[in-house]
């Protein structure tokens, strides 16, 4: 089909659809369209229709019933970056890989050192039993996004169980440690000391000081901050850019282990990542945003909609590009990956690497510019020779899809 007449027939249905919608709720942002902006889109309909007109004689009307186009983006393995991992022998410089955070200048790679968690690495209590043990190597790795060649590398003996990394808008680096039972912040460039810890150390807990096993934290250009907790606790927890507790959320909707954040703060978004029941649960953020003349603000924490799809097994990680929802399928098995488009809620890319699945796959981090993303194999240097770190490519290329 005519790329050029698919995009005038989306754009029209597009148009159509808002129009009907008018004072209704939206299918998943949970407010109602402004006048304004469906009249500023029907001005556009007489043009719109001039040039349909021209178009429309080549395909049939059928064709354009039953299928909707869209854009979107394909992953692809960038095995040259992977054979650059195997010249640093990042399989000897990295043990289990627990986090990757990109930025425009470095990919950066937590790991656990000599520490591997195990059935007696916690007491009943979920205590943590080693506490005289830091990870005695440096644990936060910084390689170039291009060539893998290491950068620099710090953080000896500071973390004991290393989990989530991700690094907010204003370029500060967040880390989870779960035998710690803290979120640190890192400013920018500045590692020497965290200049905000939350949680109290080796001490865990479910009030409103306390984590037990937090995974993963998000920030939105607020400062705002989200943190999953976590693997005892079944939360989202909403703290101040200082801090301070704001209020907390997801405790009655039977998470079990809520295990990576994405934050859509255009849509005022904040999905998890709902680990043991294969699914991606989506709430509210709570932030404000402007359409037209008004303000609009929602309280944190309602949850909007849920994603359940017979590909999602284990979500280990999510992120997004616009309003497509990556989402790594993970654990000790062979998995893939799938994007899923929120608007309609259907499969949309399907990737892995080059050999076919992962394994023990953790987490993934998009480049800021949206261009490549990386997943991280928690320990699978020795499983079939995959790498443990995978950088993908996106490419954009077109999808038909039923309505």
């Amino acid at each position: 089909m005519d790329h050029r007449i698919c995009r005038l027939l989306t754009l029209s249905l597009t148009i159509i659809l808002l129009i009907t919608l008018n004072g209704c709720y939206g299918r998943f942002y949970g407010r109602p369209f402004v006048d304004q902006d469906l009249e500023d889109r029907a001005n556009s309909l007489d043009d719109l229709d001039d040039q349909l007109s021209d178009v429309q004689g080549r395909t049939s009307s059928s064709s354009a019933n039953d299928l909707l186009y869209l854009t979107s983006k394909h992953a692809k393995e960038n095995r040259e970056w992977s054979l650059q991992t195997e010249k640093h022998h990042y399989d000897q410089l990295l043990s289990q890989v627990s986090g990757v955070a990109a930025t425009k200048d470095f990919l950066y790679i937590f790991h656990r050192g000599n520490v591997t968690w195990n059935q007696n690495s916690f007491n009943d209590d979920n205590v943590y039993q080693h506490q005289d043990r830091p990870v005695n190597v440096d644990t936060i790795v910084a390689v170039d996004l291009e060539n893998a060649d290491v950068m620099f590398s710090w953080g000896k003996d500071r973390f004991y169980l290393p989990h989530g990394i991700s690094v907010d808008p204003q370029g500060n680096l967040w880390l989870t440690d779960v035998a710690l039972h803290q979120a640190f912040r890192y400013k920018n460039n500045n590692f020497e000391q965290a200049d905000l810890v939350l949680g109290e150390r080796f001490v865990p807990g479910s009030d409103h000081g306390h984590f037990c096993k937090p995974t993963d934290v998000a920030v939105a250009s607020t400062g705002t901050v989200y943190i999953s907790d976590g693997y005892c606790n079944s939360r989202i927890v909403v703290f101040t850019p200082n801090g301070h507790y704001l209020t907390e959320f997801a405790n009655n909707d039977n998470l079990r282990t809520p295990h990576s954040l994405a934050l859509l703060e255009n849509e005022d978004l904040i999905c998890v990542a709902d680990r043991e029941n294969d699914r991606i649960m989506c709430y509210s953020a709570g932030l404000t945003s402007s359409i037209s003349s008004d303000v609009i603000r929602r309280p944190p924490g309602l949850l909007l909609f849920e994603l359940e799809q017979s590909e999602l097994r284990k979500v280990y990680a999510i992120a997004h590009l616009g309003d497509v929802i990556l989402a790594l399928n993970g654990g000790p098995q062979s998995t893939v990956g799938i994007s899923i488009d929120l608007g309609t809620e259907q499969i949309v890319d399907v990737w892995s690497p080059q050999n076919g699945s992962f394994y023990d796959a953790h987490d993934l981090s998009l480049t800021p510019n949206g261009q490549s993303f990386f997943v991280c194999q928690l320990s699978s240097a020795a499983n079939n020779n995959r790498s443990k770190i995978v950088k993908f490519d996106l490419e954009d290329y077109p999808v038909f899809i039923s309505e």
